[in-house]
């Protein structure tokens, strides 16, 4: 497992003026995992516990226009075509779903989680997440029925504007379709790839190997199990729940999203208490058995830097398809645990 996961400490001197311009040597940590392709450059110098969440007093103004408000859902948010969804939505308990009125896919749908207009990350519950799953998942059987040629869904998150959310009000984003996204279409070939030649399953082993190192083992919900990754694709980190053995989303099962709520609800709270104020979560899933995929979700908590506000991507994510990370993954496990 560890031929996947490179890394090279590159060392750069600089005359620092805080210091009287003594020379200064500061570590780059360059990571790359061959695996998922990805690459991240560490910077723990630049390290600091964000001092502040944000006031939750501005997020008013937004409520009295918001169109997943109840007052409002009604009138504001789109239906679905009857032949598609009957009846034009899909509630399940506090949560509904209606189409996304500007899609990114053909099958692209909103799932409104609550009531409130916001909830900080410590005020979401197993149940409300929960509903939330069975809500989407809901749509996607619907869909399936509509569509027998779809072989792929998501369930996305952008949580406050740092993270790409447009609208305060808590709400999942769900994507359906024939083809997967090019990550998810590099993790179901290498995958594969791996059983071909190891005759092994990959993330079976990247399990095994994980329990056994702890470095960046979270936790374990069921038979879910929360990891920091090896290399992060944020700046705060990543954090990746394998759903272990579960090769579809049928597989899942009402016990499986139970264990996932209730996990995801410690993840959220120690964000919060770590005062990270923002996330994009993806869950990824294959409707039909590929056989060596397992579904899985990856989330990555956003910020903004103070003082202007600054965004956390800059020109070597864009333009060099490299992440820069604050924190090591191994710091990021060791936090969460110390709060779970």
């Amino acid at each position: 497992m560890e031929r996947y996961f490179n890394k090279e400490v590159q060392e750069a001197s600089i005359l620092d003026p805080a210091d009287g311009f003594q020379e200064k040597v500061i570590e780059i940590e360059v990571r790359s995992d061959l695996f998922t392709g990805s690459k991240a450059r560490v910077l723990t110098h630049r390290w600091r516990i964000p001092k502040d969440l944000p006031d939750s007093s501005t997020f008013s103004p937004s409520e009295k226009k918001c169109p997943f408000c109840s007052e409002n859902r009604e009138i504001s948010t789109p239906k679905f075509p009857d032949s598609m969804v009957p009846g034009g939505r899909i509630r399940q308990g506090r949560a509904t779903v209606v189409p996304n009125a500007f899609p990114y896919s053909r099958y692209n749908a909103v799932v409104i989680l609550s009531e409130d207009h916001f909830l900080p990350l410590d005020k979401f519950t197993p149940d409300i997440l929960y509903e939330g799953f069975q809500a989407a998942l809901s749509y996607i059987n619907q869909i399936r029925q509509f569509d027998d040629k779809v072989a792929y869904a998501s369930i996305n998150w952008n949580y406050m504007p740092p993270a790409g959310g447009g609208i305060i009000h808590p709400h999942f984003q769900i994507v359906v379709d024939k083809h997967p996204t090019r990550f998810h279409q590099r993790l179901v070939a290498e995958s594969l790839e791996y059983h071909m030649t190891q005759e092994k399953n990959y993330w079976a082993d990247l399990l095994s190997f994980e329990e056994k190192k702890k470095e960046r083992f979270i936790l374990r919900s069921g038979h879910i199990v929360f990891l920091a990754t090896y290399c992060p694709q944020g700046m705060l980190g990543e954090v990746l729940a394998l759903f272990e053995k579960v090769r579809t989303l049928d597989e899942v099962g009402k016990e499986g999203w139970k264990c996932f709520s209730e996990g995801l609800c410690s993840i959220l709270s120690s964000f919060h208490q770590m005062h990270f104020d923002s996330l994009n979560m993806t869950l990824l899933a294959n409707i039909d058995n590929s056989g060596h995929f397992w579904t899985q979700a990856r989330l990555i908590p956003r910020m903004s830097i103070p003082p202007l506000g600054i965004s956390d991507v800059n020109y070597f994510e864009k333009g060099h398809d490299e992440v820069i990370t604050v924190i090591s993954p191994e710091e990021l496990a060791e936090n969460i645990r110390a709060l779970l």
